[in-house]
């Protein structure tokens, strides 16, 4: 209670009484009630699907017409007429890639019932807009006073935002990364093929087993034999012109400082999701139960908004997204549904040679077969908001007067091109269609049973993601979905110069193949995996599957993603590599747990009590070897001088005995932090300091471990590094096979190479014990004055003082929370950001940089977006879920913040679902009815 109310000083809002209100409203076709409960949550009930979903506009558009202008503008690339000329960079790139261009092309293409939901939802918004004598607090600050009207193409875009943000993968910066090894490796002399695939950038994950149980590919065949592996590493080899790699190197820099590129790039900024179910069978109440928590960015206000859809007695409640209509993930009075990401190759880039052609409408051609192909002009005109008035920006310099796109690519742009020699990127995906993800999910909405939820499924057609079903039958399910291109050659099973992970040749041999056996309601005019062919589990052996982003057939377990046939030939292909596994691995030792001892049932809470999980993996896999380390210096007496040394530093020396007693956990340490299961304001336990204190010595070990052996090999040679992640599984299996290698890679490299060390045992753990010294001495460095205040004391290193989270608003200021300048008493005094327990890949999502050498690296600004839990009852779903942030996107609101503590301390909602519910449950109901003719 205490720290509810410090937020709401430091945010300086007060409480806020909800009135009825009940009014004309033009637009409407009949009578419509939005209920607001006691929770802050809004219930739309209305008598035709017309009116449900010009309700829904109108709610969100009260709450959340900022954020819903803003994510319009960021996706149409038209996000500087509402910011300013800072949003100009975001703004050529994303008309670039087009997706207001595959917007418009997925409303053409849309069916009758969706048009009319779109386009209700666009009358409610601009019936709100009308209204309305006040905008929100942003528009003052941005001297603007008036907000363009809402399109039913506006809510199509926001829905290709997200679904872009989550699937659209340039191969960029890992074509960049193998011709670099490439060319390292005949200079140094290593293989820099193999420092790419089999080293460093593998395929397989940190967990490799870690998969969907029982979920089936059942069109694949057993993998080849090794002549067909030594085959894709030869395929490896083929390069790229220097001219290619540098639009290659130019186009990272130019989008690497754009936010959402940033996440496009660096998988660790993408976020990721959990689920998983358990069947009746083995649920304590014998009904089943699912789980899901998406991770998005956790900013102000969030990504999701709760509320409830009645049409005809038939209710949907769930997370909906501001500015789409529909629910997105959640339940009505027979099924229940959720999802995670699923980083499926739907992505392809090209080298291009591009030539003058006065044929063209551009004057410019790209070659294919040797043939030209003309390049298609479309006209740009960007403005910016400068100082109230949105002004043309003239076209010149950095500022292009047209983009240039590629009718054969589905309209794929030239994202690169040098106007010299010709030299140029173009890009091809399957979010370029006129996809139909909006219409997927109202069918979703509507769904009664499994056959309903698959169908549904089926216009998934981009944003692949991996589906939790469970209904009132008993049922539980794992689908994947989404339309994944087949590439000719991989189709004949074969390898075209490189695999599709890496830039690919653009002028034959390797294209998508054109659509042969269409799929239904398939958007892409190419062949796609068969949804047949997609991995899924109808309630499974098991009776239960777990889901985290992870690889969800095991086809990457060999670390040869191509090595598993089609049923009627080809390869097989999903992807290069997905999420490493260290959240599945937690969540399925979490549930064998629960189902080998006590009861052997899994319960409500208990499943719960898995969303909150906050213990490191890969400080349960790598931590045994800081302690073996140290045990076999301090007894070997053959070891080294430089390790006796270390094992006699008395700061080692703590440091170790405090990770030997450790379990992975990572509470905060400190009375104003936020940890799952503790009451707040009240004080941490001597085990809860104790076990932050090691999170934060295990980190900063972390930190330089992942700094000397993989950094400290690839930083001299100038070479790309991995992600923290690949970096992670890396370090695991060097350390898992040093023994048959002794520390060298693949590639030849001697990854724990100390001068003058000749036992490969002595250099690794000289490495491993020389990484703690250096992390004790970071965190006692200038650079955590901050946090630690410089102090060599280890009892105050606090977990809490370093892992801490801010809601960013993208206005920053006083919108976010904390606002900018707003901090927390001593001993937080100076330091930003709400202090939360977690950390890298923790199930509770709250990764931040393994890398991290300054406190606010240890930040983390992505996280569960909602955590829900079912229990599909028969009568009377029993279902919980909690939000970060609140309800209302509008500063000073009383629902600005309603659920933030809440969701800093794993707490939850009951959830309404249907009148009956909503009702008892009602703080203030809302009438609406038609202005009269």
């Amino acid at each position: 209670m205490l720290r509810a109310l410090a937020l709401s000083l430091l945010l300086g809002i007060g409480a806020a009484v909800l009135a009825e209100t009940p009014q004309r409203l033009a637009g409407l076709q009949d009578a419509a009630r939005i209920t607001i409960d006691d929770e802050g949550i809004s219930h739309v009930r209305a008598n035709n699907e017309h009116d449900l979903y010009f309700m829904q506009g109108w709610v969100h558009a009260g709450d959340r017409l900022f954020q819903m202008d803003y994510n319009r503008r960021l996706a149409s690339g038209t996000l500087a007429e509402l910011v300013g000329t800072a949003a100009l960079a975001s703004d050529i790139q994303l008309r670039t890639i087009g997706l207001r261009r595959a917007a418009q092309r997925s409303y053409d293409a849309t069916s009758a019932q969706t048009h009319t939901a779109l386009d209700a939802y666009a009358e409610g918004v601009n019936g709100w807009l009308k209204a309305q004598s006040m905008l929100p607090p942003e528009y003052s600050a941005l001297a603007l006073n008036q907000v363009e009207p809402w399109s039913p193409v506006d809510s199509l875009v926001i829905g290709k935002l997200i679904a872009f943000s989550l699937s659209f993968e340039l191969d960029v910066a890992r074509t960049v990364a193998l011709q670099s090894y490439i060319q390292a490796g005949h200079v140094v002399g290593f293989d820099g093929v193999k420092l790419f695939s089999q080293d460093l950038w593998r395929s397989a994950g940190f967990e490799p087993n870690a998969t969907v149980p029982d979920a089936s590919v059942a069109t694949v065949r057993p993998p080849r034999g090794d002549k067909e592996q030594r085959g894709m590493e030869r395929a490896h080899e083929a390069t790229h012109s220097a001219d290619t790699v540098n639009l290659m190197r130019d186009y990272l820099e130019r989008v690497r400082e754009i936010p959402i590129f940033r996440n496009i790039l660096d998988r660790d900024e993408r976020g990721g999701s959990n689920l998983w179910a358990v069947s009746g069978e083995l649920a304590q109440h014998g009904r089943p139960l699912i789980a899901n928590d998406p991770h998005l960015p956790v900013g102000v206000p969030s990504t999701f908004f709760p509320m409830g859809l009645e049409l005809d007695d038939e209710p949907v409640f769930g997370s909906s997204l501001p500015g789409v209509p529909g629910v997105i993930h959640g339940y009505n009075s027979r099924i229940a549904w959720g999802s995670t990401n699923n980083a499926v190759d739907v992505t392809d880039t090209f080298s291009e040679q591009v030539v003058p052609d006065p044929r063209s409408p551009s004057g410019l051609s790209t070659l294919y077969l040797r043939q030209p192909e003309p390049l298609i002009p479309i006209p740009q005109t960007f403005r910016a908001n400068v100082g109230g008035n949105v002004m043309v920006i003239p076209a010149g310099g950095s500022i292009p007067a047209f983009t240039l796109v590629m009718p054969r690519r589905d309209g794929g742009p030239i994202i690169s091109l040098n106007q010299t020699t010709g030299a140029a990127l173009s890009v091809q995906y399957v979010g370029f269609g006129p996809t139909q993800e909006v219409e997927a999910f109202l069918l979703m909405n509507r769904a009664r049973n499994l056959g309903d939820f698959k169908a549904a499924l089926q216009r998934l057609d981009f944003g692949s993601q991996n589906f939790v079903y469970a209904d009132v039958d008993g049922n539980i399910a794992y689908f994947t979905t989404g339309e994944i291109p087949v590439r000719e050659d991989l189709q004949a099973n074969t390898v075209n110069g490189v695999p599709p992970w890496f830039v690919r040749n653009g002028q034959g041999g390797n294209e998508w193949l054109p659509v042969r056996n269409p799929q239904p309601h398939q958007a892409t005019p190419h062949e796609v995996l068969p949804f047949a062919e997609l991995p899924q589990s109808v309630n499974p052996p098991a009776g239960w599957f777990v889901n985290a982003n992870n690889d969800p057939a095991g086809v990457t377990r060999d670390n040869d993603p191509l090595n598993q046939l089609r049923p009627a030939g080809g390869l097989y292909y999903m992807a290069y590599s997905w999420n490493r596994g260290f959240r599945a691995a937690r969540i399925d030792k979490r549930l064998r747990e629960l189902l080998e001892t006590g009861n052997r049932r899994v319960s409500f809470k208990e499943m719960q009590a898995i969303q909150a999980d906050v213990i490191l993996r890969d400080a349960e896999v790598l931590t045994p070897y800081i302690v073996r380390a140290f045990d076999r210096a301090s007894t070997d007496p053959a070891a080294s001088v430089e390790i006796r040394a270390l094992v006699s530093d008395a700061g080692v020396a703590e440091a170790v005995a405090r990770l030997r007693r450790w379990d992975g956990a990572t509470p905060t340490g400190i009375v104003e932090g936020f940890d799952a299961g503790r009451t707040p304001g009240e004080p941490p336990s001597a085990g809860e300091i104790q076990a932050s204190i090691a999170a934060s010595i295990y980190a900063a070990w972390r930190s330089r471990m992942l700094s000397r052996v993989i950094d400290g090999v690839l930083d001299p040679m100038g070479l790309p590094k991995p992600i923290d992640e690949d970096s992670l599984t890396a370090l695991r299996h060097l350390l898992d096979n040093f023994g048959s290698n002794a520390g060298r890679g693949a590639s030849g490299i001697d990854f724990f190479a100390v001068p003058g060390m000749a036992n490969p045992a002595d250099r690794r753990d000289f490495v491993i014990l020389a990484s703690v010294r250096a992390g004790l001495d970071l965190l006692r460095s200038p650079a955590f004055v901050p946090a630690f205040r410089g102090s060599a004391n280890q009892n105050d290193y606090r977990w809490g003082l370093l892992h801490r989270v801010v809601f960013e608003h993208p206005l920053h200021g006083p919108f976010s929370i904390p606002p900018a300048g707003g901090a927390f008493p001593s001993p937080l005094a100076g330091v930003r950001g709400i202090p939360t327990d977690g950390g890298f890949q923790t199930v509770d999502a709250s990764t931040h940089n393994a890398r991290a050498n300054v406190p606010d690296q240890f930040m983390f600004d992505w996280g569960p977006n909602h955590r829900t839990v079912v229990e599909m009852r028969s009568r009377a779903i029993h279902a919980k879920s909690i939000w970060p942030g609140g309800t209302s996107g509008v500063l000073g609101s009383p629902n600005y913040f309603q659920f933030l503590e809440r969701w800093l301390t794993n707490q939850s909602i009951r959830l309404s679902l249907g009148r009956e519910e909503v009702e008892r449950n009602a703080s203030v109901t809302e009438r609406f009815v038609p202005v009269p003719e």
